[in-house]
């Protein structure tokens, strides 16, 4: 009897610890899925970039508008889905 209770504490322990591998690795990625999978970045990379070398210019007023504008774009999903679409291809 004690040689099944202690398979089955095994069991349980070993059950236990990949459920809590597995919620560790979830837990929180619902959070990023937006800025993870983004389809077209170069618009939001391109105005990162923006900042960075207006920043080195010594553009402060011109950085600063810059950066409000990549804040409100994190913090509206919809602009941030807009900015993100592929461009639209010519046809000619």
């Amino acid at each position: 009897m004690g040689v099944v209770c202690s398979i089955i504490g095994l069991y349980v322990s070993v059950i236990l610890v990949i459920g809590r591998i597995i919620r560790l690795q979830t837990v929180g990625s619902i959070k990023n899925i937006m800025f993870f999978e983004l389809p077209y970045v170069d618009r939001v990379h391109g105005l990162c970039r923006d900042i960075y070398l207006v920043r080195q210019a010594g553009e402060l007023a011109l950085e600063e508008l810059l950066f409000s504008k990549l804040l409100f774009l994190y913090r509206s999903p919809e602009t941030m889905i807009r900015w993100t679409r592929p461009p639209r291809e010519k046809i000619e």
